[in-house]
């Protein structure tokens, strides 16, 4: 009788199939990884999208005028049945989820409660992904237009030449009532430095002379940037918070390292370059409490990665970050230049 024999691998055999699937395993990983990001980055363009369109939605409710940045409807510690809220959770009625504030490229940070208290805000709000601009006049310490120029900083005149760029915002602040803490250093807010009436109205979609070209919310660390801290000194004291925010500037937002969107690190108070950012330097470079007047280390650079963003008219686009806050136009006669992205008036 023919008794059949089983073939058995070798040991041979075995390791070259590994071997195999090792290699296999070392190519498609990283792809795997890249398609990942690049899926995230197709939701954040998606969300960008929603939250565009409910700010139009907005918009048409409100007598044709987009958000403020900034709501307080009562007195710090007056009234348990105010609160404060900023533009995003003014949006939440039109949208109905707060996860789309989390943007998916960034890290996830949720700090806080979702109810009607002084701290709301610090849920999604305030350490969520996505910034608006407000407008310079918010601002409660700026006495002067140059107050916001992008090139203060020194990595900004690598980019500028050595010369100041102009910036706005479109945003105001809505307040039915004085408070320090919760309005920071908008105007109205109580603090030293204090100026102006108590709130300022935001711009509304016909007053934008560039609707394709003015930034309405974008990828970012904070919910406006920080700019409303422009125009007080040269440095930055972390113990108090007192700094010039510019666009071309980093610093930490507020509090201990828990409360910050990249925790103990600093951000830049801009856009943020979150896709594509192999440099590493669009989510801020050194730790907390670092060095209190902003000594730059050597060789640092400012983002070269792409920001998802949306323009007033509703329309989204990815865009490297030094073009969208490298583009300018030319202001007051041809006499200054300004950054288009954020200039609502235009040239």
């Amino acid at each position: 009788m023919n008794v059949p024999r089983r073939h058995a691998f070798t040991l041979i055999e075995l390791l070259v199939v590994i071997a195999i699937i090792a290699i296999l395993a070392a190519i498609l990983f990283p792809v795997f990884a890249q398609a990942k990001r690049a899926a995230k980055g197709a939701v954040a363009v998606s969300d960008a999208k929603e939250l565009a369109l409910a700010e139009l939605m907005y918009t048409n409710d409100y007598d044709d005028a987009f958000t403020p940045i900034l709501r307080v409807d009562r007195a710090y510690n007056a009234n348990p049945s105010g609160g404060t809220y900023y533009w995003s959770y003014l949006l939440q009625p039109y949208i109905k989820n707060w996860g789309i504030f989390d943007d998916p490229t960034g890290p996830m940070v949720s700090v806080g409660t979702q109810d009607n208290t002084d701290f709301a805000e610090s849920a999604f709000a305030l350490y969520g992904m996505w910034g608006a601009p407000p407008e310079r006049l918010d601002s409660a310490i700026s006495t002067k237009a140059s107050d916001w120029t992008f090139g203060q900083q020194a990595l900004g005149k690598q980019m500028t030449g050595g010369a100041l760029w102009y910036y706005d915002g479109i945003m105001g602040v809505a307040m039915n009532a004085v408070s320090w803490w919760s309005t920071w250093y908008y105007v109205g807010g109580g603090g030293s430095g204090m100026k102006g009436p108590q709130g300022v109205p935001s711009l509304t979609t016909t007053a934008i002379a560039n609707p394709a070209d003015q930034v309405m919310c974008a990828q970012s660390g904070t919910e406006d940037f920080m700019w409303e801290n422009n125009g007080n000194g040269s440095s930055c004291d972390i113990s108090n918070a007192i700094c010039i925010d510019t666009p071309d500037n980093f610093d930490i937002y507020y509090s201990g390292c828990g409360s910050n969107t990249y925790g103990c690190e600093y951000t830049i108070c801009a856009p943020i370059a979150r896709q594509r950012d192999t440099d590493g330097n669009s989510v801020g470079f050194f730790p907390f409490p670092g060095n209190p007047n902003y000594q730059i280390p050597a060789g640092q650079t400012l983002p070269t990665g792409l920001t998802a963003w949306s323009g007033t008219d509703g329309h989204t686009k990815v865009t490297p970050w030094r073009k969208l806050m490298g583009t300018t136009i030319e202001i007051n006669g041809g006499a200054n230049l300004a950054i288009k992205a954020f200039w609502p008036s235009g040239s």
